[in-house]
């Protein structure tokens, strides 16, 4: 039955066809429907901190929820890259000051945010050669398939598209043709559901680790100056833009929407960081559920 698809593949797995049983005996109507949709939703939604899950769980989940955030924050970076070149061109000499300390402190904060990220990667390792000891490599090897094939795909898309911008006179690359606009956008599109799927993998494999209270207090530390990071980061991308066009933040979609993106990942990223630094608290203070 395609409703028990609204259900993480566990669950299905477990009550699937209890389920199925009860829905052909109820034979409900839309309003049934809907209701097993919804509860898959909230199925689904348990491992981001919307269940009832002990606070070890939810302090892991919450970490995993920044590593999210900072995923798509990292997409939301790219598009200020692009849309950085040549930025110096645009403002008068005399201009550039604030938006040059801007945008300095901007890549600085970057630097710091991604080596957090790292650090955060690797404080778990040890734990991961322990689960490799105790399961073997088949159910920690499988989550990066679908991952490596994406990457396999996006390096083959980005050649072809670098050789295609190559052919290209540079008006044609900036908005003046249709086909490649078309396709530089699915190449972005792809890209992103690469990423993600770097993030899910590594999301999978985190949560067959076993932590220590320690470790995830440490961990929840570390998602929380991962948060700051991306906030000061936003910050310093406002500043450097409205400062470079006379303090006026330009409506440029090339900026509005990795801004916007931005925004959103700090967003995201700071549920996660509390949610995390609330499930510490509750593990400090001895309770387990």
């Amino acid at each position: 039955m395609r409703l028990l698809y609204a259900y993480p593949p566990a669950w299905r797995a477990r009550y699937g066809s209890e389920l199925a049983v009860l829905l052909e005996e109820l034979d409900g109507g839309r309003r049934a429907r809907l209701d097993v949709v919804r509860a898959g939703l909230v199925e689904r939604l348990r491992p981001l901190g919307l269940g009832s899950l002990s606070p070890h769980a939810r302090a892991r989940e919450g970490s995993l929820l920044v590593l999210y955030a900072w995923t798509l924050f990292v997409l939301g970076g790219f598009g200020i890259q692009k849309a950085s070149e040549h930025w110096q061109e645009t403002t008068p000499g005399g201009d550039r000051a604030v938006p040059a300390g801007a945008f300095d402190g901007l890549v600085v904060i970057a630097a710091i945010g991604t080596a957090l990220v790292l650090l955060g990667v690797a404080l778990v390792l040890p734990r991961l050669r322990a689960a490799i000891r105790r399961d073997g490599w088949e159910g920690l090897v499988r989550p990066l398939g679908p991952a490596a094939w994406l990457s396999l795909l996006t390096a083959a898309a980005t050649g072809g598209l670098a050789a295609w911008a190559h052919t290209l006179a540079p008006a044609a690359r900036n908005g003046h043709d249709a086909f490649y606009d078309g396709a530089f956008v699915a190449w972005v599109l792809l890209f992103a559901v690469t990423l993600f799927s770097w993030s899910a993998a590594a999301a999978s494999i985190a949560r067959r680790l076993e932590l220590s209270n320690t470790l995830l207090r440490i961990e929840s530390l570390v998602a929380a100056a991962v948060v700051a990071s991306m906030a000061l980061m936003t910050a310093a991308t406002f500043i450097w833009w409205s400062s470079a066009h006379g303090y006026g933040f330009a409506a440029n979609v090339n900026v509005i929407v990795p801004v916007a993106a931005m925004i959103c990942a700090t967003i995201l990223g700071l549920i996660g960081a509390l949610r995390a630094a609330r499930a510490v608290t509750l593990i400090s203070g001895g309770l387990t559920s």
